[in-house]
């Protein structure tokens, strides 16, 4: 197997086999040999060690250093302990930038974080278009923001944020990676320290890697209120219980920059809509401002909801000062429970 082939084939496992960045990354991270070890993942330290005849602390080294470099996640099934080479690009894609802001481990060279910003741009887009109409592709789905929709008698406890919580074994919250560099170059105003996990295994795979922290469940409730405040969209991957919150912006997310800019249908709007009060709208343009779906307009200085565009993310809501805004229940609970999305996908389950 060549060099190139190495690479490639990790690429081909993270479902992107055509890629020409995702090759170009991994040759930064780990040599020929390093990758030919990586493609024979799942192994123990036990069995890594005995396949290329290390003892059991050197070989528990390097399988914790692929995974302190994104490229391999220690999963505990059955009592074994093993080590899974990233299977998705979206898995390869976070680990690896989680990477560059662990302050626990030797970070990623921030050029690799550049090189991801090129990807996104570029491959991955070809990726989601070819997603769009896949039949199994799981579909994500906005979920309102809390105080915008808390009252509502018909509120689902799949699209409470603090039910959603308040229902998870563990939280923990660590950076979005995909708006970390812009945070960090002053080029994206919303701290992306919001990304919460829900799951126990999630949870202590954060810790473990240093790339997050366990939270109680009052500061998950202070975290929905920042977000709510700072304009970030509640998303949830797949139908029944979320096993993660993301806190999306629109025009940095990995999935929402290619449905708003390029139109893609990749994930579901909630089941609310914005309607407006136009005699308590007082023409403040707050949230035109706020909304990441172009889905508001000033007509007559007073705002104007493009039901076709709404996400149902109560962004504008929330901030609305007077009170013209409102969530409005437009879709059914099978919107929630079905809708369409494809199948739950948790590689620590």
């Amino acid at each position: 197997m060549t060099e190139a082939d190495v690479y490639q084939d990790i690429s081909a496992k993270a479902q992107q086999p055509h890629s020409r960045w995702i090759p170009r990354i991994l040759k930064k991270l780990i040599t020929p040999d390093e990758g030919r070890m990586i493609l024979e993942l799942p192994l123990s330290v036990r069995e890594f060690a005995a396949r290329y005849g290390m003892d059991q602390t050197e070989a528990e080294r390097k399988l914790e250093g692929f995974a302190n470099k994104g490229l391999a996640l220690p999963l505990t099934k059955q009592g074994e302990r093993k080590y899974y080479c990233v299977s998705t690009p979206i898995q390869v894609h976070d680990a690896t930038i989680h990477s560059a802001l662990n302050k626990k481990y030797d970070p990623v060279p921030m050029e690799i974080v550049e090189m991801w910003k090129n990807w996104r741009e570029t491959e991955w887009l070809e990726t989601l278009k070819l997603m769009e109409h896949a039949p199994h592709h799981m579909r994500g789905r906005a979920i309102p923001s809390w105080s915008t929709v808390k009252d509502h008698p018909d509120l689902h406890p799949l699209e409470d944020l603090r039910a959603i919580l308040k229902a998870a074994p563990a939280i923990a919250v660590n950076d979005c990676p995909c708006r970390w560099l812009q945070f960090q170059r002053g080029e994206c105003d919303k701290n992306p320290y919001a990304c919460i996990s829900l799951t126990t295994g999630s949870v202590n795979y954060i810790v473990e890697r240093g790339i997050g922290e366990r939270i109680t469940l009052e500061q998950g409730y202070e975290l929905l209120q920042r977000c709510e405040e700072w304009g970030l969209i509640p998303t949830a991957g797949g139908s029944g219980q979320p096993r993660q919150l993301c806190m999306c912006w629109a025009p940095e997310c990995i999935i929402l920059r290619a449905q708003t800019l390029y139109g893609y249908d990749l994930w579901d709007r909630s089941r609310f809509d914005a309607e407006v009060d136009p005699d308590a709208c007082q023409g403040c343009e707050t949230c035109a401002d706020r909304c990441q779906f172009q889905a508001i307009s000033m007509v007559d200085e007073r705002a104007v909801v493009d039901s076709i565009r709404c996400f149902g993310c109560g962004v504008c809501a929330a901030a609305c000062p007077s009170g013209a805004l409102t969530m409005k229940l437009k879709r059914p609970i099978e919107h929630v429970t079905e809708g369409g999305m494809g199948p739950k996908y948790d590689p620590f389950a």
